[in-house]
């Protein structure tokens, strides 16, 4: 018994050992980082944020899109955390230095992929959420329409042939 494995192909020394030791301890931890944010995400919990959970363009656009996207990723992304967290138990547990790293990269691709998949899924729902309708203009109060010809006083472009000129420069008074 070398490096404390025992097995047909064990290598000598303790760096090997420690380092599948190390990986399985992220590979736990960050299952358990996963499962959280996952169930905080699934209760629509999960604040929006620039850390954890889907951050995608459509996603980030308002709190309901972030809400929504990791709502529907969440259980690939509870799914990868749990196949990151019996990878990592199984690999500190393994037996041979082979096996290990079978364990090893199959639990990698298997969260990773999980990962992207509940990442993508959430992105498409938040993009098929409408836009927030804002509210209509002025409604015919500010200073500038009675300065702006053809200021629709808040209607919508739908309501009336003029257009809405709040954001058009002022003309000048030669």
């Amino acid at each position: 018994m070398l490096g404390g494995r025992t097995g047909a192909l064990v290598y000598p020394g303790r760096m090997v050992g420690t380092a599948f030791g190390v990986a399985a301890a992220a590979l736990v931890l960050g299952g358990v980082a996963m499962t959280v944010v996952a169930v905080l995400a699934l209760r629509r919990r999960l604040p929006r944020n620039r850390v954890a959970g889907v951050r995608t363009v459509n996603t980030m656009r308002d709190e309901e899109t972030f809400a929504v996207g990791n709502q529907v990723g969440a259980p690939l992304t509870l799914a990868a955390g749990a196949v990151a967290v019996l990878g990592g138990v199984a690999v500190s547990a393994g037996r041979t230095v082979p096996v290990d790293v079978v364990l090893l990269v199959l639990t990698v691709l298997g969260a990773l992929g999980l990962t992207v998949a509940g990442g993508v899924l959430g992105d498409r729902a938040a993009s098929r959420v409408p836009m927030p309708q804002l509210g209509g203009g002025c409604g015919g109060e500010c200073a500038g329409c009675s300065l702006v010809d053809g200021c629709t006083g808040g209607a919508t472009p739908g309501e009336t042939e003029a257009t809405d000129q709040h954001d058009a420069p002022a003309p000048r008074a030669n």
